[in-house]
């Protein structure tokens, strides 16, 4: 099984169909948590496709698309206030 890793994916878009495009992408990679901010676990091939995803998707000039790759020791350094949980690592996927 490839290695994933988690990152949280923060966005700026400037027009509505965009933005409802963009928010439909990244369901199929990760969790919404709040406004435009996902986390998600990737595989370096999924890394890839949501990049280069992203990047059809959105208009540089006028958009904003960020990446924060969170490694484990940093991972189980955050901490949140309010509801909600931090984010587990990913389950194993077992293939019989």
């Amino acid at each position: 099984m490839a290695k994933k890793l988690f990152f949280i994916i923060s966005y700026d878009i400037s027009d509505e169909k965009r933005l409802r495009r963009v928010f439909e992408f990244l369901e199929d990679y990760g969790q919404w948590k709040q406004k435009s901010v996902f986390e998600c676990w990737l595989t370096e091939k999924e890394y890839q496709q949501v990049k280069a995803g992203l990047k059809e998707l959105i208009k540089p000039r006028e958009d904003r698309v960020r990446f924060y790759r969170l490694c484990e020791a940093c991972r189980k350094q955050a901490f949140s206030h309010g509801w909600g949980e931090l984010p587990d690592s990913p389950e194993e996927e077992v293939i019989l």
